[in-house]
Parts: C-alpha cells; sequence; structure tokens
C-alpha cells in the first residue's frame, strides 16, 4: 500500500532527510538508501529507479515520495517506514520522536495476515543471480593490497609528547625518510617537543593476537626540524631508528571525490589500526582533504593512503568540518593534501625536500 503523508508531516520529513549528514552528495545518498535496505530482496533494483542527483531538499523530496508509494519491501515492512528506522539514529532527539511518532500514525509497519500466501511469491533473480551478488558498494579487492598495508603499517609510530601541566598527549606518525619522522604540527609545535617525545615503533598486536616487541627511541638533538602551523604537519630527525622496512612514499596527487583512501593509526593513542572499510573522499582540492575514513583523537598525524598505499595527505582532525568550496559543515575527517605539504618543503625546508626526492 502506500503511505499518505499529510502536507505537513511531508514537509517535515524532506526538511529532516535533507539535513541528514550523509545526504551531501551522490555518493553519501546512494550509501544511505543502501544501507537502509540492506538485507531487502531486490535492494539494486530499488536503488536502480532513485535518482539521487540534485540539490538535498529536491532528491529529499524524491526519495520520501518514492518510499511512499513503494509499497513494501518485504512481508509487513513498507518501504518508507524501512527507511525511517534507518535514519533516525542519525537524528536529533526532536527529529527522532517525529519519527517514531510517524509509526504510530501511520501504517510503517503493516501487520501480517494469516491468509496471505507467501509461497505464491517469487523473485525474478534465478538462483546464481542470488547467490552470487554485489550487495551495497563493490568491497572486493585484489589480496595483494593486504601485503602493502602491512608493510606500510611498519613505518607508522605511536608518539607521546609530555606537557607542560605533567600529563602527555598521543599522536600519531610516520616515517618519510631512513631518519625523518611527520607528524602534526598540533602533536609537536617545536624542536624542544620534539625532543621530550617518544616515538615507538611495532605499537601493535601479531597476527596471534598478542602485543609485539615495542622499540622506543627519541629526536636527534639539534637535528632537521620543520613545521607548519597552517598545514599541521612536522617533520623530525630521529637517532637510534630500528629497522622498520622501507619509509613512505609521499606524493603529489589531487585526489578525487569517491575515490578511496585508508589510514593505519593509533586511535585513542593505543594499538596500531587501520581503516579500510566505508573510506571515500567527500571533498579533495590541493590543500584540504576530506573523507568518511574512521580515525579517533590520538589519530592525528596519520599517514592517508591511496588505493598503491603511498601517502596522499596526512590526517589532523575530524567533526562537523566546512567543506571549502560551499561552505556547508559536513560530519567528515580531513587531512592536508601532500601537493600542499610537498609544495611547501620545496619552498621553506629545501634540505628535507631534497633528502624526500632522494629516496
Amino acid at each position: 500500500m502506500t503511505v499518505q503523508l499529510s502536507q505537513p508531516d511531508f514537509q517535515r520529513l524532506i526538511r529532516i532527510v535533507s539535513n541528514l549528514p550523509d545526504f551531501a552528495n551522490v555518493r553519501d545518498r546512494r550509501r544511505l538508501v543502501a544501507g537502509a535496505l540492506e538485507g531487502v530482496p531486490k535492494a539494486n533494483i530499488i536503488l536502480a529507479q532513485l535518482d539521487l542527483d540534485g540539490n538535498p531538499k529536491n532528491v529529499a523530496v524524491e526519495v520520501v515520495h518514492f518510499f511512499a508509494n513503494f509499497g513494501q519491501v518485504a512481508y509487513g515492512k513498507e518501504a518508507l517506514g524501512v527507511f525511517l528506522n534507518y535514519i533516525q539514529f542519525s537524528t536529533s532527539d526532536e527529529d527522532t520522536s517525529f519519527i517514531q511518532d510517524l509509526f504510530q500514525i501511520y501504517p510503517l509497519d503493516t501487520p501480517a495476515t494469516p491468509n496471505r500466501l507467501i509461497d505464491r511469491w517469487r523473485g525474478t533473480d534465478n538462483m546464481a543471480d542470488i547467490k552470487e551478488k554485489i550487495i551495497g558498494e563493490d568491497t572486493l579487492r585484489h589480496i595483494y593490497i593486504l601485503d602493502m598495508a602491512l608493510d606500510a603499517a611498519k613505518a607508522v609510530v605511536h608518539i607521546k609528547v609530555p606537557k607542560s601541566d605533567g600529563g602527555t598527549e598521543a599522536g600519531t606518525g610516520f616515517m618519510i625518510a631512513p631518519d625523518l619522522l611527520m607528524t602534526n604540527n598540533h602533536v609537536i609545535a617545536s624542536q624542544e617537543e620534539a625532543e621530550k617525545a617518544e616515538y615507538t615503533f611495532n605499537y601493535q598486536l601479531d597476527k596471534n593476537g598478542n602485543q609485539c616487541p615495542i622499540i622506543t627511541v627519541n629526536a636527534l638533538p639539534q637535528g632537521n626540524f620543520y613545521t607548519n602551523s597552517d598545514l599541521d604537519f612536522t617533520v623530525v630527525t630521529l637517532h637510534n631508528i630500528p629497522d622498520f622496512g622501507n619509509h613512505l612514499k609521499l606524493k603529489s596527487k589531487l585526489v578525487r571525490q569517491d575515490e578511496r583512501v585508508a589510514i593505519i593509526q593509533h586511535p585513542g593513542g593505543h594499538l596500531k589500526k587501520i581503516s579500510i572499510q566505508n573510506n571515500f573522499v567527500a571533498y579533495a582540492d590541493t590543500k584540504d582533504v576530506q573523507y568518511t575514513t574512521s580515525t579517533l583523537p590520538g589519530s592525528s598525524g596519520s599517514p592517508v593512503f591511496d588505493d598503491d598505499f603511498q601517502v596522499v595527505a596526512i590526517h589532523h582532525s575530524g567533526g562537523m568540518l566546512i567543506e571549502p568550496s560551499t561552505q556547508r559543515k559536513y560530519l567528515r575527517n580531513a587531512g592536508t593534501s601532500m601537493i600542499a605539504v610537498l609544495k611547501d618543503l620545496q619552498t621553506n625546508a629545501p634540505e628535507i625536500y631534497a633528502q624526500l626526492q632522494g629516496n
């Protein structure tokens, strides 16, 4: 059946949907709708019927109208009810209460009827179609990326910086040359802080779930040091460095919307982890890169990798961030593009830049 919303309820629902953090662009909208329809028969067919391109309000009208008129997506489940159940967890308390009230007013969860002949329903897919499907986004990857990720992880370092109040702050850094580490300016802002900090390699679990042996080193006194607060990055020279394999390659690459970026990090200042799913670029220019890849405090200074596990940005922050092109706020994480970082090093720290080019 169709769900006939009153005009006030319809208009308010349009406002709620259009303001969802995951309704900013076509990719986010598709992922949102796919998430709502996860496990629903013919979800891909339903998605194909929706036009998700356009400004948020117009697309919200399209989505709500479509679901209200679609009928049931599963026995006893109205399409609009399934969608509203999914999005209510991303709304304010007031909007969540409104959505829950809609379930009391409208037949969004249709009661089961005993005379329904379920066994007469047949889908149009054959058995081969049912057995093998790409569900939602295509998450299939070549197995060699696991090797690249493990190699890259060896160059990612836990940082602990003593503070004047007696406490410490944690961050992440990564080796960009045999003895050079990069992190954020807001993690290490001065040579003095660099020399007081501790840099720990191999702070992670092995394949058996046991903690690996760690090695902690310090900065080289009076070694090469450079920082830029605007671009939020710092380069520090370390000494007594353990064998960590290969340093990471910095790539002056303009990443594109909907490309993937993975982050190897020390989230919360704890054991090393990788974020490699739900990791799309939402915005990028030659300075700023914004993405949906997961991070936590303590992840500041982490390398942001492209699919070849070369560093295309350095992670620095997350939250409701302003997108430079639109000045609208979105819930995202963000970093500084290596285009801007390398250009700055070439101009203002030529010795460090030359060392990077020689490796």
